[in-house]
């Protein structure tokens, strides 16, 4: 089984946090700079945003593993973004069963948007996470030659 599950390495943790950092920005910037989302909390924005990060965090740690779990080395990016994709999905779907949106109107039109937001943001989580670990692969590669 320890073959499957990917080694704890630099490469690893490196893809993880540029994975996290990127979603959790695009979000960021998303619903709190272009849609101004953050106005419409009920609760503390800085509560809103450590939440969201811990989740981010969590997210872009599935991604990684499911990342370097599917991996090939040349397509590691691919892998990344069909990954991300496929949690974006997911998290839109959970998120609208549950009722969680800042918007009060529930439209075709708005469920199509935030499903594709939704996927745009985790499938570039994914390529980032897919890149880092083969730019690090490549690299490390070429300095143990």
């Amino acid at each position: 089984m320890s073959h499957i599950l990917p080694k704890p390495d630099k490469k690893f943790f490196i893809s993880w946090l540029v994975c996290f950092i990127t979603m959790y920005g695009l979000s960021y910037v998303w619903h709190g700079i272009v849609l101004n989302d953050f106005l419409k909390l009920s609760y503390p924005k800085d509560l809103f945003l450590i939440i969201a990060g811990l989740v981010y965090f969590g997210i872009a740690l599935g991604m990684t593993i499911l990342t370097y779990m599917l991996k090939q080395i040349k397509d590691s990016f691919k892998y990344g973004i069909a990954i991300g994709g496929i949690v974006g999905i997911f998290i839109y779907a959970i998120a609208f069963l549950l009722g969680i949106s800042f918007n009060a109107e529930v439209d075709l039109q708005h469920i199509l948007f935030d499903l594709g937001w939704q996927t745009f943001e985790q499938g570039f989580g994914g390529l980032m996470c897919g890149w880092i670990y083969r730019s690090l692969y490549i690299r490390e590669k070429r300095l143990s030659h």
